[in-house]
Parts: structure tokens; sequence; C-alpha cells
């Protein structure tokens, strides 16, 4: 039974640490939308911080399953265990956060894009120099409508 307290300690270590990583992810999404750079740092550098917490807590929680398994019989000690099912909830519930983020810059740069494309037309085609190297070239105009 000592490897299952065990067990249970780190699941309990990463529940707090993703219910952290969450709000992190929270804030990284304001600050992403509110276009605030210096809170998205501080956000992101917590945020990698946590994560690598996270991924040494999983270590452990493999090596404690493993010689819980080991000590059970081979049974799985995890089946029922409701802080390991509260540990995925929370892990699914960031991946959907990732996934919303992900979309969310996806379309604001593809937006973005078209802006650009509309903009400045001739950007995308290539000019080669005599010696066959990509020269880039720089928009002949560039137009702005401006509201007063």
């Amino acid at each position: 039974m000592e490897y299952l307290e065990i067990l249970n300690g780190i699941l309990e270590q990463e529940r707090n640490l993703l219910d952290l990583i969450l709000a992190e992810q929270k804030k990284v999404r304001k600050d992403v939308t509110e276009r605030n750079m210096e809170k998205l740092t501080v956000s992101i550098q917590t945020l990698n911080i946590l994560s690598n917490q996270y991924v040494e807590l999983e270590e452990r929680r493999e090596e404690a399953y493993e010689a819980a398994k080991e000590a059970m019989d081979g049974k799985d000690v995890l089946l029922g265990n409701p802080l390991y099912h509260s540990v995925h909830q929370k892990l699914a519930a960031s991946r959907i956060e990732n996934d919303s983020l992900n979309k969310y810059i996806s379309v604001t740069r593809s937006f973005i894009q078209g802006i650009f494309d509309n903009a400045l037309p001739g950007r995308r085609n290539k000019v080669y120099s005599a010696s066959g190297k990509v020269v880039q070239t720089a928009p002949e105009a560039m137009l702005l409508d401006t509201l007063s």
C-alpha cells in the first residue's frame, strides 16, 4: 500500500500543477487577445516552467505506477482512481485551451496575411538576379485609406 500512497501523492501534485497551468493558459489567451506582449512573455515563461515541472512529475508517476503495479501482481492500480481521472480531465481541458489558442492565432494570421496580400499585391512575385538568386523586391506603392 505504500506504493499507492506515493502514487496518489504524485497524482495530487499533478492535479494541483495542472490547475496552475490552466490558469496560466487563460492568462496567455487574454494576453494574446489584448496584444499585451510584455505580459504574454512573462506568461509564456511561467507556462514553460510549469510544463517542465509537470514532465518531471509525470516521469515520477510512471515509475511509481510501475512499482505499485508490480506490488499488486500486475493489477492496474489507476483503474477507478478518482485522482487519476481528475488529472486526465484537466489534461483534456489544457489540450482544448491550447487548440483554441492555436486556432485563434491561425485565423488571425490568415486574416492579416490577406490584408497584406491585398494591400501589397506584387510582393509575392519572386524576382531573380542574373546569378539565379532570389531578390527581395520592395513594394512600388502602398495606398492606405484612413478615416478622419
